[in-house]
């Protein structure tokens, strides 16, 4: 131990025990005033590593020192010295952390103080121990706790379907979003195999897709996937790989973006982008066959070019309603007659139409008078409109299906010029089978026989209403 000269007699009075040098915290002992009157070596080493000498700190009033403290630890410097007066008062140990950071490093103390009774006197025994590794630790877990809450916040709130499954292709977490788009509760997907989502030809396993992952070649991709009710999902998909502690990967982690519609629009403008095309190459073959037909029913050449006129700007109102037009909710009937009056005269008995007064909402309009235009412009090439013998009805009706109104929508042709060309799989077919039923969310069927053509589509309650 370290003596003040001032202070000898007191401090001997005191009777310290050899023991408190081998400590490894800094300790020291105050007087009543607050004064340092001894130290022990750790005390005397950290002023030799900070700068000062072995016994600087020995008679300086520490009490002082700290109401006078400056910058960023002064308030903690008031708060303890106001609890070593009130233990020097009361009695009552005193015990808090503080930072004490050196030029270099940050650091943090625990502070002890006990009130020491000897010879109607009283001392402090104050202890400081160096806390900065728990201090560290701790600021450490409280920040992951932040961050797995803010996580796990944001896995719940994201829009995004969120999951992640074991080394095994077992479903390991599942979010709220994976519910909506999946329809599987989080109790009945997790432990499913992640397989559980795959269509049933789907090409690769999961253990591929893990495999990818863990080395390092596969960070995103695009799959379809499928929910509970069967709907097919086309979803963009960013995966990692997740690990322990330890570094081991112990899982994968998922997040789907469900970009269906987006795919759906995209094929959609791929289809109608096709279709003009298709257009402009058959425009000439189409104008063509007006012109033929219109010459034979005009009286005279006046009466031609009156009639030929008028069915070319129909037809060209008709292309400009499919490429882009924006119609509000129009009849059927006038649909209809509206694509096909480029193609025949407007009392042609080779066409019938029958059906209640339906109108239909734009989305309806543009899909089904894509339809109907390609139907016509092949009836005209090679079919009942032809010729003079063909005949084509055209009928609609309200489904009888009470839980399922929907209007179904019905083209048949019959004494055809010729055999179809198309084969059910050209770009015809593709606009009848695909491109219109998927814009109406919806199913249609196209046959094709050497005698006739039928196509049959039901258009969902929602593109509809009925003229009362």
């Amino acid at each position: 131990m370290s003596d003040h000269p001032n202070m000898s007699d007191a401090v001997g009075a005191l009777r310290l025990p050899a023991l408190i040098n081998a400590l490894p915290d800094e300790f020291a002992i105050l007087d009543r005033n607050g004064v340092v009157v001894a130290a022990n070596d750790a005390w005397r080493q950290f002023s030799i590593e900070n700068g000062g000498e072995a016994d600087h700190y020995i008679g300086s009033r520490y009490f002082e020192i700290c109401d006078s403290a400056e910058g960023a630890s002064s308030a903690e410097a008031r708060i303890v010295v106001d609890g070593l007066r009130k233990t020097l008062a009361t009695g009552q140990p005193f015990v808090c952390e503080y930072p004490c950071d050196s030029d270099t490093v940050k650091r943090w103390f625990e502070l002890t103080a006990t009130r020491i009774e000897s010879d109607d006197d009283v001392f402090l025994a104050v202890q400081h121990r160096n806390v900065t590794a728990r201090r560290v630790q701790r600021t450490a877990l409280e920040q992951a706790y932040i961050d797995s809450s803010a996580l796990a916040a944001l896995v719940t709130g994201t829009t995004d379907p969120i999951l992640s499954y074991d080394l095994d292709g077992n479903i390991a977490t599942w979010n709220p979003a994976a519910e909506k788009l999946y329809g599987y509760t989080h109790d009945e997907a997790v432990g499913q195999p992640l397989s559980l989502l795959y269509p049933p030809d789907w090409p690769k396993p999961v253990s591929w897709y893990r495999d990818e992952i863990l080395a390092g070649r596969l960070e995103r991709f695009e799959a379809t996937r499928i929910g509970k009710d069967g709907t097919a999902h086309e979803v963009w998909i960013s995966c990692a790989p997740i690990r322990s502690a330890t570094g081991e990967v112990v899982a994968i982690s998922n997040i789907h973006r469900d970009i269906t519609e987006l795919r759906k629009a995209e094929k959609a403008r791929e289809l109608l982008a096709r279709e003009v095309i298709h257009r402009a190459k058959n425009m000439l073959t189409i104008v063509s066959a007006v012109q033929r037909q219109t010459a034979r029913t005009a009286l005279s050449v006046e009466d031609f070019h009156r009639s030929f006129g008028a069915r070319i700007a129909a037809l060209a109102k008709s292309t400009d309603l499919l490429v882009g037009g924006d119609w509000s909710a129009v009849p059927l009937g006038a649909l209809i007659d509206g694509h096909l009056r480029p193609f025949v005269a407007d009392t042609d008995h080779r066409i019938r139409l029958d059906g209640p007064d339906v109108r239909l909402a734009p989305q309806a309009v543009q899909t089904i008078g894509v339809a109907f235009h390609e139907l016509a412009t092949n009836s005209l090439k090679y079919g009942a409109l032809h010729h003079d013998v063909g005949e084509i009805d055209i009928s609609w009706a309200l489904s009888p299906d009470a839980t399922d109104k929907a209007i179904t929508l019905s083209w048949r042709e019959t004494k055809l010029a010729q055999p179809p060309r198309e084969s059910g799989t050209g770009f015809g077919s593709t606009v009848l089978t695909s491109l219109a039923p998927s814009m109406l969310g919806t199913k249609a069927d196209y046959s094709l026989t050497d005698e006739a053509v039928h196509w049959h589509i039901s258009i969902p309650e929602a593109h509809f209403t009925l003229d009362m």
